[in-house]
């Protein structure tokens, strides 16, 4: 094995445990759901059922390429992009419910974008680095 590709391996392995383990500590905090359940009242209840719903794939796979494109800074801008939230949703709803939704959409949109962006990168690192193994031995 090339020692290039070997300490490169070194290097990148801490690099990535790292990223997951700060870049993504938001889902992790907020537990087996993404997002939080707050069973006080039934206006909020529902409102962080539609949103969790109303999630769906948006442009998983554009996230991915992102990620494989852009690497670390597709899983940046993942993670300071704020999301738009559907209004149509929002009309007629009282203002309880509409900082809700908002807020538990933006939340499970941003952990979604983070998740692809950052597999994105990974399968694209290893990728990278076995052609890089293949061509330099």
């Amino acid at each position: 094995m090339n020692p290039i590709f070997r300490y490169t391996t070194l290097i990148i392995t801490p690099i990535l445990v790292s990223i997951h383990v700060l870049i993504l500590p938001a889902r992790a905090m907020e537990g087996p759901n993404i997002i939080p359940r707050v069973p006080v009242n039934p206006v909020v209840e529902l409102a962080q059922k539609d949103a969790k719903q109303d999630t769906g794939h948006d442009a998983d796979l554009r996230w991915f390429a992102y990620g494989g494109g852009c690497w670390m800074f597709a899983v940046a801008y993942a993670n300071l992009s704020n999301p738009t939230v559907p209004s149509h949703r929002l009309l007629g709803k009282s203002p309880e419910y509409v900082d809700t939704y908002s807020d538990a959409y933006k939340r499970a949109i941003k952990n979604r974008r983070m998740k692809m962006a950052g597999i994105g990168w990974s399968i694209s690192l290893v990728a990278t680095l076995w052609l890089w193994s293949i061509f330099m031995d």
